[in-house]
């Protein structure tokens, strides 16, 4: 008889309002012991959210909405939006805007490409900007698209 006939058979055996055997306080992976929860953290130690709050901003560059010690919800710094940006687009403005170099390698040029994706993003930008965000992404992705292959090929 294999596993799974034996299985079966005592599933059909207990019926369908069987209680589970065993303790009911805890089902996981035997032998899995670790938690999530941090031992001693409690309550208390979600007081204060405003050190994360500044970590996060210094590091990523945006604020998340987290309530502050007194119970207020401090909002996420609104980042400085220039419109004279989105009217540059040509290709020979965006690639002065990225800075594409000659000797920049691989890392450097992707480097770039996150950092202008970071201010020019269309999921970025207010609606009516939309258009010319698009514009220049693509524009920008190509330039650097085009001067990673010429990388590859100053290192073949």
């Amino acid at each position: 008889m294999s596993t799974f006939d034996t299985v079966l058979g005592r599933l059909s055996e207990e019926g369908p309002d069987a209680a589970p055997s065993g303790p009911a306080s805890w089902s996981g992976i035997r032998g899995f012991n670790s938690s999530f929860v941090g031992v001693g953290s409690g309550p208390q130690a979600w007081r204060s959210s405003e050190p994360f709050a500044a970590a996060y901003a210094d590091h990523a560059g945006e604020a998340l909405e987290l309530p502050h010690a007194s119970g207020t919800v401090v909002p996420p710094p609104t980042p400085q939006f220039d419109a004279a940006r989105f009217k540059r687009l040509s290709a020979e403005e965006i690639a002065t805007d990225i800075d594409v170099l000659a000797s920049d390698t691989a890392a450097d040029l992707q480097r770039k490409r996150r950092a202008f994706a970071r201010l020019n993003h269309p999921d970025r930008t207010p609606a009516e900007w939309r258009d010319a965000a698009t514009t220049r992404m693509k524009i920008a992705n190509q330039l650097i698209d085009e001067a990673l292959r010429q990388a590859a090929c100053r290192q073949a």
